[in-house]
């Protein structure tokens, strides 16, 4: 597991080897400056989408450095970003707090970063990545972009306040849901003019339904009978998550539909209290943990039904990695959700923190087989239409070429 120095400076981790001689007419490429709060190799949706990003904008027409605010944490196999891509460089730059003293050091590597690089364009997403971008000195000619992931959930009212005051330091903020830009115009005062939807998109070759054989392998792996309902759950065990209603919802599920089975896939810091939860409800045996796993896609495409309970989303890459791989999907009403389950049609909607009506859903896809069949195939043809990667990386591409006057 490569991990960054403890000490507050850039460290870069991965140089990119010499690229082949330019002609002399071609235009320089573009030299873009990705800040994230969060190892890039960490299994989440958010770092999913920079991976993504990072490996598929061209590599002829940008230099592409990723610094992250954190360590490095061991890579998946999904990750084919690290020493593999000659345009992409990342470095590491761990700090505790912005407000301390490796935050305030960050901040000042950051600057000498940016004089010596000269990047055409700096853009970050997480909080405290937002905050240094707004914060870093301007150089003529240079973009700064802020990308907003979430509906904000994770604010204080003081950061509320800081971001309102430094937005204006954004030449675009782009968002992958039109719920996060509407809450961003209400509660942030940025003009619609300076804001930018492009929506998530799923590798829809890696994530696709499995041929029967496979699929049979998979749930014979994880003690799925022929006739049993898996629904799964592809999300990290934390609050907004809201697995204690999932759990809370299969339960009486279970009481209608005895043959079905609860499986979550994804780690974080609330397992021991969703097993403690489990276990009370008499649910050993029933609901697996499989923790972060790299074949994400080969789970699944096992499964019958997914479900996100979260009482906030900005655009899940779940729901869509989900759709993708032809499950109907039970959402909250909540965010990007709305856009992209299409209640009755791809899925259905339900409201947030109400387990009855999450319990009332399941049930309804649990007992018709035909139900999920033509929902989830609903569900592959609209990812395929509207949200595919190859839309999103375009999208990214178009915007930076704009924005530094390449069209």
């Amino acid at each position: 597991m490569p991990t960054a120095p403890a000490a507050a400076k850039v460290a870069t981790l991965v140089e990119p080897p010499l690229v082949a001689a330019r002609s002399a007419d071609a235009p320089a490429p573009l030299r873009l400056l990705l800040l994230t709060d969060t190892s890039i190799l960490a299994p989440g949706g958010s770092e999913r989408f920079l991976r993504n990003l990072a490996a598929r904008l061209p590599g002829d027409r940008y230099r592409i450095t990723i610094v992250q605010l954190s360590q490095t944490v061991r890579a998946w196999s999904d990750v084919a970003l690290p020493g593999a891509i000659e345009n992409v460089s990342i470095r590491s730059l761990p700090i505790a707090a912005c407000y301390g003293y490796s935050g305030l050091r960050a901040l000042h590597c950051l600057a000498k970063l940016l004089q010596r690089e000269r990047f055409d364009i700096v853009q970050s997403q997480h909080e405290k990545s937002d905050l240094f971008n707004a914060l870093l000195p301007r150089r003529a000619g240079a973009i700064h972009v802020s990308n907003r992931r979430d509906m904000g959930f994770n604010k204080t009212a003081r950061l509320r306040w800081l971001s309102r005051f430094l937005n204006h330091r954004f030449d675009r903020v782009v968002a992958p849901s039109q719920q996060i830009l509407a809450a961003l115009r209400d509660s942030e005062d940025i003009a619609p003019g300076r804001m930018v939807w492009i929506p998530n998109g799923v590798d829809t070759e890696r994530f696709r339904p499995a041929a029967d054989r496979d699929r049979a392998a998979v749930r014979a792996s994880l003690g799925l009978g022929l006739e049993t309902v898996a629904f799964g759950c592809l999300a990290r065990l934390t609050e907004v998550k809201c697995h204690a209603d999932l759990v809370q919802a299969f339960a009486v599920l279970r009481e209608s539909v005895p043959d079905v089975r609860l499986v979550l896939l994804g780690g974080g810091p609330l397992q021991r209290d969703i097993a403690a939860q489990v276990a009370e409800l008499g649910l050993d045996g029933c609901v697996s943990f499989l923790g972060d796993r790299p074949d994400v896609e080969q789970l699944l495409s096992a499964l019958d039904v997914s479900v996100l309970a979260s009482s906030t989303e900005g655009m899940s890459n779940a729901i869509l990695e989900s759709m993708a791989c032809g499950l109907p999907m039970i959402a909250t009403s909540v965010g990007g959700n709305i856009q992209l389950v299409q209640d009755q049609a791809s899925g259905l909607l339900v409201p947030p923190r109400d387990p009855a009506a999450l319990a009332a859903a399941m049930l309804v896809l649990a007992r018709s087989a035909a139900t999920r069949v033509q929902m989830g195939a609903c569900a592959r043809r609209r990812v395929e239409r509207e949200f595919s990667l190859d839309a999103m990386v375009h999208a990214y591409d178009r915007m930076y070429a704009n924005l530094a006057g390449r069209t």
